[in-house]
């Protein structure tokens, strides 16, 4: 014999040939499966021996067919909108963000920066939830990062009411300390609201001759 695996696993590489010496009472196993593992073998054969030799046709099937369902790749749209992806469509959090859009405007809402707050237990809107709600939101907005010898904050990234330019550089900084991002939170209820809003820093307006206020 020259494939040592008919000696070692007659039924894994020839099914038929265990069949057969089951039949003449050589071996014993199970029947239906050793015939269905034949019958697979031999289809399988039979693909192999089609393909060898029709190698150039299949390939070119083969090719056909990719390229013809390459075409769809044309009318893909990738979603990059994080609240499109982790939001459950209809929820809370879904017409929030709709109104929220509808009311700064188109763009607005779709912003990629989110914090999604979730509990040990269904009871999220307690004061020790919202005062946690509180701190994370604080971290959150606060982070920096370092990217060309350049610091960015969220600051820089986030929705603010738009203001006209004024070509004076103190008063543009004034200003851009002033006007805080767009942040839709539970906490616009109440007043701790107001410490994610910022100011980080004391906001100095030159008057007259003081120093600042």
């Amino acid at each position: 014999i020259s494939d040592p695996g008919l000696l070692n696993r007659t039924a894994w590489t020839n099914a038929a040939v265990a069949l057969v010496h089951i039949k003449k009472g050589r071996a014993t196993g199970n029947k239906p499966a050793l015939w269905m593992r034949s019958r697979l073998q031999e289809e399988l054969y039979q693909l192999g021996r089609m393909i060898q030799e029709h190698a150039g046709k299949v390939l070119f099937t083969g090719l056909l067919l990719l390229a013809s369902l390459t075409i769809g790749l044309k009318s893909v749209v990738i979603e990059d909108r994080i609240e499109k992806l982790w939001v459950e469509e209809g929820g809370r959090l879904d017409r929030e963000l709709a109104y929220v859009e509808e009311t700064l405007g188109k763009g607005s809402g779709g912003i990629n920066q989110m914090v999604i707050q979730t509990g040990e237990d269904a009871a999220l809107l307690t004061p020790d939830s919202l005062l946690h709600h509180l701190d994370v939101l604080k971290s959150a907005t606060r982070v920096t990062v370092e990217m060309d010898d350049v610091t960015w904050k969220l600051s820089d990234l986030c929705y603010k009411t738009s203001m006209p330019e004024t070509e004076i550089q103190f008063v543009e900084t004034i200003l851009d300390r002033l006007f805080p991002c767009a942040i839709i939170t539970p906490l616009d209820c109440f007043w701790e609201g107001s410490k994610i809003l910022g100011p980080d820093f004391p906001v100095h307006i030159p008057l007259g001759g003081d120093e600042g206020s």
